[in-house]
């Protein structure tokens, strides 16, 4: 139950994305303020600050597994949520492409 729970606000997110997009294809720039500042925002989590989280959490992961306290869940993880973050516009591509947008 709690995997579906976590889940259920990423699959809000991506479909606000992508009916924002859709709107501001279809009214001729109307939202363009919007889509703007949401173009800022993925830049601004995906850029250098993201790079220096990520190095530190894997950073962190090295010192943890150097005192033998680093779990298999814990190391996966990590890795699983930096290829997500870092990966976030591969995915939403992949997802366009197959509903033919």
């Amino acid at each position: 139950m709690k995997t579906m729970l976590s889940r259920t606000p990423l699959a809000g997110v991506l479909l606000a994305l992508s009916a924002v997009e859709a709107a501001a294809q279809s009214s001729g720039g109307t939202l363009q303020p919007v889509q703007s500042t949401l173009t800022q925002l993925v830049s601004a989590l995906t850029g250098p600050i993201a790079t220096a989280l990520a190095t530190l959490a894997v950073i962190a992961c090295g010192f943890f597994a150097w005192s033998g306290r680093l779990t298999w869940g814990i190391a996966g993880s990590v890795i699983f949520g930096i290829v997500l973050v870092f990966g976030s516009a591969q995915i939403v591509q992949f997802f366009q492409s197959a509903v033919g947008q």
